[in-house]
């Protein structure tokens, strides 16, 4: 079984017998895809870039290394999904179109600009970061990288409520399986003024996730890395997308206030406390 990193590898080495400065750059950047130790990461990032100084997965992990963030590090995001747009060429972004990520060619850049949209929305800037996400999918309808995730929250910050139905709409089921889709739905019907609905769409998002519920009551501390893979419905898959869900939550404080009370009510609660009213 291959891995995405093996995979990628081994389509790009398919029918090359003799391997371009650009092409063992890129074997390269794959080889620190999978380093064993962060110095060996940027050891091999720093040798595909001697050998390709415009690889942008390269350049990727320079940056992450470097330890840059905030403004300092949209910065340098936005100059290298310039850098990768270029490499790629105005054709191929009418010609791939919509349907990018099938190409290898273009995921560098596929990734480069879904961590820059990452970054705005960490940052605040979220109609920045709202125009990143669309790009995406408008580029790669399939969504292989799952951008739908990260662009919904930030419709219902915003209260961007047509498109927030429109995404949920587009993609109706996936609340039953995904924690963002089950709990933005909640949040949603909230927002709408629909509290009946809301009281349904939150039974059904703690049955998906009871996990998230935790992260949207309150403060609580998230670590510096995220878990590499996630179960649907377990803790893992709340923590992956605890801080735009409670990004979400937090620009509606009624509906913090709302699921507080929920919380109260919960049959769950009240086994744990038979004392209570």
């Amino acid at each position: 079984m291959f891995g995405r990193v093996g995979l990628e590898r081994t389509l790009s080495e398919t029918g090359a017998k003799r391997r371009s400065a650009e092409q063992r750059a890129q074997d390269l950047v794959y080889d620190a895809m999978e380093a064993a130790t962060p110095q060996q990461y940027l050891d091999l990032a720093l040798q595909a870039l001697d050998l390709d100084p415009a690889n942008v997965d390269a350049l990727l992990m320079v940056l992450d290394a470097a330890g840059c963030d905030g403004e300092e590090r949209i910065d340098a995001l936005q100059g290298i999904v310039v850098i990768a747009a270029k490499r790629l060429g105005k054709k191929a972004f009418k010609e791939l179109k919509p349907h990018f990520w099938g190409v290898l060619e273009t995921r560098p850049y596929m990734r480069a600009q879904l961590q820059l949209a990452e970054e705005l929305r960490a940052a605040g800037r979220l109609e920045e970061a709202i125009e990143e996400y669309e790009e995406m999918l408008l580029l790669n309808k399939n969504d292989n990288q799952g951008v739908r995730y990260h662009l919904l929250p930030c419709l219902l910050a915003l209260r961007r409520m047509d498109e927030a139905r429109k995404l949920l709409k587009r993609h109706a089921g996936e609340w039953e399986w995904n924690v963002v889709f089950a709990w933005s739905r909640v949040l949603e019907r909230l927002v709408s003024g629909d509290e009946p609905r809301a009281s349904k769409a939150l039974v059904a998002a703690r049955k998906q996730n009871p996990h998230m519920e935790v992260y949207l009551k309150g403060p609580r501390r998230l670590p510096k890395s995220l878990p590499a893979s996630y179960s649907q419905g377990s803790k893992e898959e709340a923590l992956c997308y605890a801080e735009p869900m409670l990004m979400a939550w937090q620009r509606h404080p009624e509906a913090g206030a709302w699921l507080a009370v929920q919380s109260k009510m919960d049959p769950m609660d009240r086994m744990d406390n038979p004392g209570s009213n």
